[in-house]
């Protein structure tokens, strides 16, 4: 089947298919989706619509108690100031002497009306003089006494019926009260609220009623006949006591609450209801209003079908473009497979002219590798050897600060034997321990020299040694060159661990960090130049800190720090002592050589 002779019918089939089959995918999952989008979508409007009718259900019922809370406050504040003006003129007669204390009964007894009754307290002799039938309690006289004296004037409602306004008279130390009898006020305002609450609509037709907190109906804007009746046993078609069950929820919970109960509609027919309704009780008045949940799903039904008719109609759209995709994909598939027809044969003749060259290139592909190995095997003698100079060239450096000191003595003997021979005071006994004086110095650099041969010398075999002697063959060579610089070196030893491998060429790797911290001080010319050699252990394992205070490596340059040729040193750098000494612990001795930077300089760790 798949063979070079149908390759261009493939080209032209495989797109139109693979269309149709992803288009028939595509439209599958897109049906699907957009219906359980519908029916979700269908849920989610049915519970918006019906939280947004209780809504509206709370916000209306809020409103008519809002309004009987404004109307009552306007009722009492337009009393306050009606009997404000009584007393005025009632307390102006008796602190204008006007009307003598022997008189204050008769006084009190002219001024009084049918709700309005005047009171007088004589504070210094404790004496009530009021009407015998009008009764008030004066217990709190201290606390009103408090009040008076920053206010002068008070009022105070008792009971929810009778309003009191007290005022203080200073010069002669009384305080006077009226008592208003507003209980025929509110009675009144209640009832005008009531009648007001039977005509008043919103939204579809909706109305309001009211009820006592005992069942009686107050106000209805449907049953104005039944207002005064007692509906405790009043039921509903389904025979629920939901006047009872309405009283119940309000008088619970006073923030309002949400119930549901049957009645009947305008057409005769049994529906449910949804209502909302709360206690206002400063009256004990339940003011509620409710709403057909039949009219909330005819108006979910419209809003579903609207819904229905864009889903589908996106469905449809999405099925047209599909179609009409597969007809332009399926144009568009013939036009290209014959071009890539004619670039097919031309690359099958490239590929055989290629395979030809392919082969002749396998041919001398093992020359070719040859070669690149043995340009390889080149570098790494010639970075050796590089390598071999730069350590001759500190060894010698080391030798000479090693001969330094032994040389000065050298000279100072042979010029004590010539100002000897000079004086001609020189005697054998003399020129015997002159000479062996010699002998000892010339011994001690030779001994040097070997050490340092022995110390370059290459290693073949592994063998065990302490961590603590490498370093201390390294310190050794390293030590004068340090104290001619003034650099001090602190070494210490917290556990020791004998390990198998190169002891030379680990003593290498630790004198090529500490001569690197060395001339990072000497460069940085840094103040009390100090190298930290630190040994210790952990987990099975010997850890060698190399740690300086010449303010670190670069950021830049700590990243290629091992790579061979790189170097931070200005000048006599060969960019080749971290990379061998890395080399050497990894490779040769499976270890591991890392640095990072520290507060004071770089830290150099072998782990091996």
């Amino acid at each position: 089947m798949f063979n070079e002779k149908n390759i261009p019918t493939l080209i032209i089939l495989t797109p139109i298919f693979s269309i149709i089959l992803l288009v028939s995918i595509l439209l599958y999952y897109l049906v699907n989706n957009q219906q359980n989008n519908f029916k979700k979508e269908s849920a989610q409007l049915e519970k918006e619509y019906i939280s947004k009718q209780k809504e509206i259900l709370k916000k209306e019922t809020n409103g008519v108690i809002s309004y009987i809370k404004y109307q009552k406050n306007l009722l009492i504040e337009n009393t306050k100031k009606s009997i404000h003006i009584q007393m005025s003129t009632f307390a102006k007669n008796i602190e204008d002497n006007t009307i003598s204390y022997k008189n204050y009964y008769n006084y009190i007894k002219q001024s009084a009306t049918s709700n309005t009754d005047f009171i007088i307290f004589d504070i210094k002799n404790k004496n009530l003089i009021k009407n015998p039938d009008v009764f008030f309690n004066f217990d709190n006289i201290n606390e009103l006494k408090k009040i008076l004296k920053n206010k002068k004037e008070a009022y105070l409602i008792e009971d929810g019926i009778n309003l009191y306004l007290f005022k203080y008279l200073k010069n002669k130390n009384l305080i006077l009260v009226l008592k208003k009898d507003i209980f025929y006020l509110l009675d009144d305002l209640k009832y005008n609220i009531a009648r007001w609450v039977e005509f008043v609509r919103y939204g579809n037709n909706n109305y309001f009623w009211v009820y006592t907190n005992t069942n009686i109906l107050i106000a209805h804007g449907k049953r104005k006949k039944d207002v005064g009746k007692d509906e405790t046993n009043r039921k509903d078609p389904k025979n629920n006591l939901y006047v009872q069950n309405l009283i119940r929820l309000a008088t619970k919970h006073h923030d309002g609450d949400f119930l549901e109960f049957f009645d009947t509609e305008k057409n005769g027919k049994v529906s449910k209801k949804i209502a909302f309704v709360k206690l206002y009780s400063q009256w004990n008045w339940v003011i509620g209003s409710g709403i057909f949940l039949d009219e909330i799903h005819n108006v979910i039904l419209n809003k579903k079908k609207d819904l229905e008719k864009k889903t589908n109609h996106y469905i449809q759209t999405a099925i047209v473009i599909a179609f009409l995709l597969i007809i332009f994909i399926s144009i568009l598939s013939l036009m290209i497979s014959q071009e890539i027809n004619k670039t097919f044969q031309q690359y099958k003749y490239k590929v055989r002219r290629k395979e030809l060259k392919l082969k002749n290139h396998n041919k001398n592909l093992h020359i070719t590798v040859n070669k690149a190995l043995a340009e390889a095997k080149e570098k790494d003698r010639a970075m050796l050897h590089q390598s071999r100079h730069a350590r001759m060239g500190e060894m010698l450096s080391m030798i000479s600060h090693q001969w330094r000191q032994p040389l000065n003595q050298l000279s100072g003997i042979l010029m004590e034997i010539e100002t000897k021979i000079m004086f001609k005071k020189a005697d054998n006994k003399f020129i015997l321990s002159s000479s062996e004086d010699a002998t000892n110095i010339i011994e001690y650099m030779s001994n040097t020299i070997e050490d340092f041969k022995n110390f370059f010398k290459p290693e073949k075999d592994k063998e065990e040694f302490l961590i603590s002697s490498a370093c201390e063959n390294a310190i050794s060579l390293v030590k004068e060159s340090l104290n001619n610089q003034g650099i001090k070196l602190y070494y210490k030893v917290i556990n020791d661990k004998k390990i198998k491998g190169y002891p030379r060429e680990y003593s290498q790797v630790i004198l090529n960090l500490l001569l690197n911290a060395k001339d990072a001080l000497i460069m940085n010319k840094r103040f009390n130049s100090c190298i930290y050699l630190i040994v210790n252990t952990y987990n099975n394992r010997s850890i060698v800190a190399v740690k300086d205070n010449a303010g670190g490596i670069k950021l830049d340059n700590i990243e290629k720090i091992f790579e061979p040729y790189f170097s931070t040193k200005t000048v006599q750098g060969t960019g080749l002592g971290l990379y061998m000494s890395k080399m050497i612990i990894e490779k040769n001795m499976d270890g591991k050589l890392t640095v990072r930077n520290t507060n004071e300089g770089a830290l150099f760790r072998i782990v091996v």
